[in-house]
């Protein structure tokens, strides 16, 4: 693990041609436009891909009628000191594995788990994934946390509390980042910064994510 104080450290998914998506969303695809090889007086690149695709963000529109959009999300929310916390449970993050854990008002709060070095790294989607359980999402709102990440493409449950974890969180404007690559850091505080691509009216969009160890 590289963990050197002084390096900011790249936790965020490339987005390419293949990039697992959520089942039923359009595939990922880069394809060449103009070519140097080909006379052409520069490379460009044209990208089709959902919002929601790699390391990405949530905004409040994702799941509630009428929320805000990801361009009006609270850069306070996308960027400050965060805590990596790392947990052990390999189905879900329960609530008795993080009500003991240091967590404060306006926390970006970012959970590792076996997803990092297993379901991350497949080729294609997996729904044993390690998601929020509700009861940690209730809890995490009480604390009144600003953020809450995770290392798989949704914070929630596909066959268990897909719209209920999203509704609490993002009911309260907790803002959810997914697609993190937690693999290269360990449990503690850390500067961290991701930042949504700012798209007029969307319920969210692909980020850069990186962290540096405090």
């Amino acid at each position: 693990m590289n963990n050197n104080k002084n390096e900011w450290i790249d936790i965020s998914l490339t987005i390419k041609t293949g990039r697992i998506v959520w089942p039923g969303d359009p595939k990922v695809e880069v394809t060449k436009l103009m070519q140097i090889e080909n006379g052409e007086i520069c490379n460009t690149r044209h990208l089709s891909c959902p919002v929601h695709v790699g390391t990405h963000i949530d905004a409040p529109l994702h799941f509630i009628n009428g929320g805000d959009g990801i361009e009006t999300l609270p850069l306070s929310s996308l960027a400050g000191n965060a805590k990596v916390i790392e947990i052990k449970n390999e189905e879900k993050i329960p609530l008795g594995e993080i009500e003991n854990e240091e967590i404060e008002e306006g926390d970006i709060v970012l959970f590792k788990t076996i997803n990092s070095s297993t379901y991350l790294k497949e080729t294609s989607f997996n729904e044993n994934y390690v998601y929020l359980s509700t009861e940690a999402a209730r809890y995490l709102v009480s604390k009144k946390i600003s953020t809450v990440g995770i290392d798989y493409y949704s914070i929630a449950g596909i066959n268990d509390n897909i719209v209920e974890c999203h509704e609490i969180l993002l009911g309260t404007k907790v803002t959810i980042i997914e697609g993190l690559d937690l693999s290269g850091v360990t449990a503690g505080k850390y500067e961290f910064v991701c930042l949504p691509l700012k798209i007029e009216g969307s319920d969210g969009a692909p980020a850069r994510a990186i962290i540096r160890q405090i």
